[in-house]
This record gives C-alpha cells, structure tokens and sequence, in this order.
C-alpha cells in the first residue's frame, strides 16, 4: 500500500514534465486532392502546383499532395462542390477562383455557397508585388486608354467565362473609362488567350502580370506587349512605374469606388480553401501548414525563381476583406451589377 501510495506522488510531481501527447496522425499514409478552380497553365496553376510540392512537410504525417483540375463557370463549379460535395474530412482543399466571392455579394445564382462558411486556409497573395493589368500588342496603334477611348475599330479583348477578374475588370474599365472595347468571353484559361493573341485574333486581355511573366515571357522580353492601366494599387507600383493606375484615371468617387470593388477581389488573389465544418482539429492543422509553408524558405525561393508574388494573409485576414465585400453600398452593387450585365460585343 505505502509502495502504491509513493507511486502516485511521483506521478503527481513528474506528471507536468511528461512529454506532451503525439500530433493528430490522421495524415500520415494519406494523400490530400488540392482541386483547382482553373485550367491547367496559368497562374493559378503555378500557386497551386508550388503550394503542393511544400505543403505536406508541414502536416503531420507529411501526407502526399495531389493537383486536380475543374474548370467551369468561372470558377463556381469548383467552389460550388467544395462547399456542397466534397468529403468534409480534410483531404480535400481548393484553389478558388478570387472573384467568387464577390459574385456571391452581386447575387450571382450560380454562387451555391456562403463566403463566410468555408474553412479559409488563406491566400498566397495579396498583390503586393503584382499588378493586373490591360494588356495589348505592341504593334496595336492603342498606346494608351486615352486612345482606347477613340480606338477604331473596336479593341477586342479575350476573356473566359462571367465571373472571373478579367472579366469584371474589363467591362468596369470600358464602362469607367468609356472604352471603344469589344470582349470575347468563353476562352478556356489564359493558355488559350495567349495563343489568340499570338494568332493575332484578339489585341489583347486582362492578367496579372506574374502569369503574362510564366506564359508569355518572350513576348514581354522581345517588347511585343504593352500594358494600358494597372489594377490592385493605388499608386503606380514599382514594377510598372510608366503604367497609370486606374483610381489615379478615375474621375468621379463613384468611379474610384466602382474600381475599388472590382479591385478587392486582388486582395485574396490566391485564395485556397477546404470545406465547411470540417473537424476543428483538422482545420487547425491546415490552416496553420499553409502559414507556415508562406514562410518555408524553400518555398520561398521555388516563387522567386518563378517570378510570383508571396504576400499572404491568413483565413482570419481573408475573413475581413469577406466582411469589407459584405457591407459593400446597396446602391454600388447594383451599378456593378448593371455594368456587368451590358453586353459584351
């Protein structure tokens, strides 16, 4: 008895240096799908495809990441399973398409989900060292959106489906700056409006200018694109300092707030997310591994090389841009709406 006793003191006194219990081990031997909202190709791919390769080290049990595609709607298909299909167990996380969001505020009826009930792991960035851009080819005699304004004929700009940034910041621009602008939507991804541009079949389109560095790199060597306007900064950003900024051309403050709305979506430029109610633990983790994988210097080094921006914020910085879409003016959604609902030839 007095033994036994002398034993459970010794737990009482040793007990708080025990070590602490083994990670959650319900990765380990298990692979993660990370669904892309995109086609393969473009920028969104290359965020996608780095995050996978670094990602795992920072789980425990290191699982294994695999790259799957679902293009479709703007976006909407991949979010909309997500939200409503996909298993809710972790093993499933999303790249989504950054103006969906949005369309779910415009009261897009494609838009099956809620913002705000998504488990956000966070954005890869937020446009710090990126700007999104109109861009046309050098041999257009449009040197400017001055000359955009009078352009005959028409620019003809490529686009993919509604919904998406190029989209929306297209019609905004041409309604805003009163372009003689003529959009072509229902381009599969980026890939296929490059090889139109090179076809010379459009003059030009919208894109961020870290994918028109990773897929049209010679043309931009050779100076055979030239950029308009810049979206997602107030002032010039330094890697395009000759390029006006669009709030710097707007007139109005409704102007200035109607390209700030199309803007916002830049914030989240990369945005990956997993399923709604997934086990508090789980999402933890997740979360925390993408933060840590925006620090990992391999990680950072694999983004320099490919010329892209790492300016990241986390789930909970992301659910504040949600709530800044949220209470965005009655009124100034309506004239989005109404701009995004004009024709597009």
């Amino acid at each position: 008895m007095h033994r036994a006793l002398r034993f459970l003191l010794l737990l009482l006194v040793l007990g708080p240096a025990l070590p602490a219990p083994a990670a959650d081990d319900f990765y380990k031997g298990k692979t993660i799908t990370l669904v892309v909202a995109n086609a393969a190709g473009g920028g969104y791919d290359l965020y996608a495809r780095l995050l996978a390769r670094h990602l795992g080290r920072h789980i425990p049990g290191e699982p294994g990441i695999v790259v799957k595609y679902q293009p479709g709607a703007g976006g909407m298909l991949m979010a909309n399973a997500i939200y409503g299909t996909a298993p809710r167990d972790g093993l499933t996380i999303g790249l989504m398409a950054r103006a969906n969001p949005l369309e779910r505020v415009l009261g897009n009826p494609a838009a099956k989900f809620e913002n705000e009930s998504f488990t956000w792991l966070g954005t890869a960035a937020s446009f710090q060292d990126d700007a999104y851009c109109l861009v046309v080819r050098a041999d257009s005699p449009v040197r400017s959106i001055a000359d955009a304004q009078g352009a005959e004929p028409p620019l003809v700009f490529g686009g993919v489906a509604a919904g998406g940034t190029d989209t929306d910041l297209l019609l905004i621009a041409r309604s805003v700056f009163g372009l003689n602008l003529r959009l072509i939507r229902g381009y599969g991804g980026v890939p296929d409006i490059n090889l139109a541009i090179r076809r010379g079949e459009v003059d030009g389109q919208a894109i961020g200018t870290s994918a028109l560095r990773n897929t049209m790199a010679d043309w931009l060597s050779a100076g055979k694109l030239r950029f308009l306007v810049q979206f997602g900064h107030e002032t010039r950003w330094q890697g395009l300092p000759e390029v006006p900024t669009a709030r710097e051309l707007a007139r109005t403050a409704d102007e200035r707030a109607l390209i700030e709305l199309a803007e916002l979506p830049l914030k989240m430029a990369r945005p990956f997310i997993a399923p709604p109610e997934l086990p508090a633990g789980r999402a933890a983790i997740l979360q925390e591994a993408f933060m840590a994988t925006q620090r990992d210097p391999a990680y950072l080094m694999e983004a320099k090389d490919l010329q892209i921006d790492i300016s990241p914020l986390s789930g909970d910085q992301i659910g504040q841009v949600l709530q800044r879409l949220a209470g965005s003016p009655p009124a100034l959604i309506q004239r989005y709406k109404d701009i995004l609902a004009a024709k597009c030839r």
